[in-house]
């Protein structure tokens, strides 16, 4: 494992997760919420994210080849159509910011289901991350692919710690309008793999 090798198998993954473009989503979601529950957030994000990542890069092509019998193309479009009809689920009717609920319990049980579905999956962990997962699998082995997981989710958790500080840089309007925009590109990427998916299937 050469530093080269490893650093292109951490920047694919980091390209492909985009943590960066996930922290407006982020931001305009935990409106009040108290710092244990933010926190509790990010850790359960990073923690499924990881964990489903590290799954589905380790027996992923075993899974769809072997037990569901489905090749990438079909999980490309069913991926494509997950990620689009969440984008304009959030686009058309946005979460409010903050708990729309009263009680203590129900307010953290909400924030952290928003935190696994659908931060954790699919916007960090969907099919464009799951192939790259399998291909850098398959490219560079499981030393350099493990390893890249361990440090790109950590990344993700690092940078999910600034979500407060990036939220008032950005103000109310501000964060609003990231999100919206956001989730807009999520809906084109979402197009973007259905297409894709659809062409390869047939072979258009």
């Amino acid at each position: 494992m050469t530093a080269e090798i490893w650093l292109n198998a951490f920047l694919a993954l980091f390209a492909i997760l985009n943590p960066i473009g996930l922290v407006p989503i982020y931001a305009e979601y935990i409106g009040e919420l108290d710092w244990k529950t933010r926190f509790n957030m990010f850790n359960i994000s990073v923690l499924t994210g990881l964990i489903t990542m590290t799954i589905m890069t380790l027996t992923g092509q075993w899974l769809m080849s072997r037990v569901f019998q489905i090749d990438i193309q079909m999980f490309r479009i069913t991926g494509g159509l997950l990620l689009t009809v969440l984008a304009v689920r959030y686009i058309v009717f946005p979460p409010r910011q903050g708990p729309r609920y009263t009680r203590e319990d129900d307010i953290t049980s909400q924030a952290l289901e928003f935190a696994v579905v659908p931060m954790a999956v699919p916007l960090m962990v969907g099919p464009g991350s799951i192939v790259t997962g399998i291909l850098l699998l398959d490219q560079y082995g499981y030393a350099v692919t493990l390893s890249s997981l361990a440090a790109i989710f950590l990344l993700c958790w690092i940078i999910f710690q600034l979500t407060p500080w990036f939220s008032l840089l950005m103000g109310k309007v501000g964060r609003m309008v990231i999100s919206r925009v956001l989730w807009i590109f999520i809906g084109a990427i979402g197009v973007k793999y259905l297409v894709t998916g659809i062409q390869n299937y047939f072979g258009l």
